[in-house]
């Protein structure tokens, strides 16, 4: 009877041990094929190696845009709680950005999000109208989705140093700011300036899948260039204080 005892808890362990290492071994691209068709937009991988625990992909298309290189490592603890924990570095065209994503049921948080992107190669990738100059720099401590479709968390700080733009050349506007927040699903961005060439404040609204929504007023101060002065001219006539409201939306 001991002997039996003991041979059925060698099988279970030698089933579970088998269970385990098929797990870790198990290629990224089983993973990523179910949860492709839940994503808000199209999203195609391009040299996907590794496992689900750290791989690499060579080309992340989103929308048909090609957003550079992605890695990623496991981060074992958060399956104490129930979620997906990995290291991400993502490396777009002259530029590096680090995170840590935790993924669970009908949720996705990234948390301590940094690094820099550079303006001018974003707006090529995106193929802007216009041109682009400066640095992003981006320090977000919390972004969380609902559901992938609304955020449920928001907080941090975007910098645009050194920001320029402009068409057919990047005018130069000054350092630009955006605090981070979240309001009923959506990500809120509170737009200002840093008393540069252009003026700038109100606020923009994103949530995925949808379109960015900019409610802002700009100003072309003493120190701008008459070319800004007048671009910003085109988009209407300014109050008595020199300020000019602008309402967009970006894709």
């Amino acid at each position: 009877m001991l002997n039996s005892w003991n041979l059925k808890k060698t099988l279970i362990c030698g089933v579970l041990l088998y269970l385990l290492t098929l797990i870790w071994t198990l290629p990224a691209a089983v993973v990523w094929k179910p949860l492709q068709q839940r994503l808000p937009v199209p999203v195609t991988l391009q040299g996907l190696t590794g496992t689900l625990w750290s791989g690499q992909v060579g080309q992340l298309w989103v929308d048909g845009v090609n957003q550079g290189q992605l890695d990623w490592d496991w981060r074992p603890a958060q399956l104490l709680r129930g979620r997906i924990g990995l290291d991400l570095l993502w490396q777009p065209r002259n530029g590096r950005v680090r995170a840590e994503l935790q993924a669970g049921l009908g949720s996705l948080k990234l948390s301590n999000i940094s690094g820099e992107l550079d303006a001018s190669s974003m707006a090529i990738i995106h193929n802007a109208p216009f041109a682009l100059g400066g640095r992003w720099l981006l320090d977000i401590p919390e972004l969380a989705l609902e559901n992938l479709d609304s955020v449920a968390a928001a907080n941090g700080r975007l910098v645009w140093q050194d920001a320029a733009g402009g068409l057919p050349r990047a005018l130069p506007f000054g350092h630009l700011t955006a605090a981070l927040s979240d309001a009923d699903g959506w990500l809120v961005m509170n737009l200002q300036d840093q008393d540069g060439p252009l003026g700038l404040r109100g606020d923009a609204r994103w949530r995925p899948g949808q379109a960015m929504s900019i409610n802002a007023q700009l100003q072309a101060r003493a120190t701008a260039e008459p070319a800004l002065a007048a671009g910003l001219g085109m988009l209407g006539q300014p109050d008595p204080q020199g300020w000019i409201s602008w309402q967009a939306q970006v894709q």
